[in-house]
C-alpha cells in the first residue's frame, strides 16, 4: 500500500468516526430536548419528512407534526428522563442506521417523585445527511416492558 493509499484509508475512517460522533450527538440532543420540553428542538432532530413509528401511537410523519405529537404526549408530565444505552451506528455515505435501548421515566408531579411511569425497549433508526447535518428519517420504538401506571396517558394513548 502506498503512502497516498494509506492516508486516504485513514481519512475515510476518520470521516466515518466523525459521522458516528455527529449521530451520537443528535440522539443525545433528541433525549435532552424531550426532557426539557423543547418541542421545536424535538422536531428539528428529524428530516422535514421524517417519521416516528412508536408501537403505542399511530405513525406520525413531518417534523412539525412530530413536534406537536411530542407536545400533546409529554406536556402533562412535570419531569421526564430519557436514557439510551448501547448506541450503535452504521454509516453508508449520506445514509446511516442505528440502534439503542431506551429507558424512559415520566413523573406527573415532581412533589410526588415516587409516583411515576417507566418503560423501555429498543430503538431502530434510519438517518439521512442534510445541509444542516444528520437528521432522523425514521425512528422506530417498540416497548418491551413497563413499570407503574401511565396515569397521564402520554406514552400509551394511540388516539392522543
Amino acid at each position: 500500500m502506498s503512502k497516498d493509499q494509506s492516508l486516504e484509508a485513514v481519512q475515510k475512517r476518520l470521516c466515518i468516526l466523525e459521522d458516528k460522533d455527529e449521530l451520537t450527538t443528535l440522539m443525545n440532543k433528541y433525549c435532552t430536548v424531550s426532557d426539557t420540553f423543547d418541542f421545536k428542538g424535538y422536531g428539528d432532530c428529524y428530516h422535514k419528512d421524517g417519521t416516528l413509528e412508536y408501537d403505542r401511537f399511530h405513525k406520525v410523519t413531518g417534523k412539525d407534526r412530530l413536534a406537536e405529537k411530542a407536545r400533546s404526549a409529554l406536556e402533562g408530565y412535570e419531569g421526564l428522563q430519557h436514557s439510551m444505552t448501547n448506541m450503535q451506528f452504521e454509516v453508508n455515505g449520506d445514509k446511516a442506521t442505528g440502534t439503542a435501548n431506551l429507558i424512559c421515566m415520566a413523573t406527573p408531579n415532581l412533589s410526588k417523585p415516587g409516583v411515576n411511569f417507566m418503560f423501555g425497549g429498543p430503538y431502530r433508526w434510519d438517518f439521512v445527511r442534510t445541509e444542516d447535518g444528520w437528521r432522523l428519517w425514521i425512528c422506530r420504538l417498540s416497548v418491551v416492558w413497563t413499570l407503574g401506571e401511565d396515569t397521564i396517558g402520554g406514552f400509551s394513548d394511540k388516539d392522543k
